[in-house]
């Protein structure tokens, strides 16, 4: 392989992974698009403000965002279960429940 096909497999390689950062901006600027929708239309009808066809875009919007997170994006972040604090007196922890 010459100078100039391994120059040209880089620059390739290069653009696969701009578009790859851009389409992934792209779809973290749909779901904050369409998650601050949803956030106005809960205000309006927490405020008695509520439009009649609220529950219809809600419904709307929500999908939207299954069907992004169903492709891989994240809607809302992965948050880890809190860590159990450690009994005052020392003792150990009791094991967690198992499952039924």
């Amino acid at each position: 392989m010459g100078i100039l096909d391994k120059a040209k497999e880089r620059a390739t390689h290069l653009a696969d992974q701009a578009k790859e950062k851009l389409d992934d901006v792209k779809e973290k600027r749909k779901v904050d698009e369409l998650l601050d929708d949803l956030g106005r239309i809960v205000y309006r009808q927490r405020t008695d403000r509520a439009d009649p066809g609220d529950e219809a875009e809600i419904t709307r919007l929500v999908g939207e965002l299954e069907a992004l997170e169903a492709e891989g994006a994240e809607v809302l972040p992965v948050v880890a279960p809190p860590e159990p604090a450690a009994p005052p007196s020392g003792e150990p922890l009791p094991p967690p429940p198992t499952p039924e």
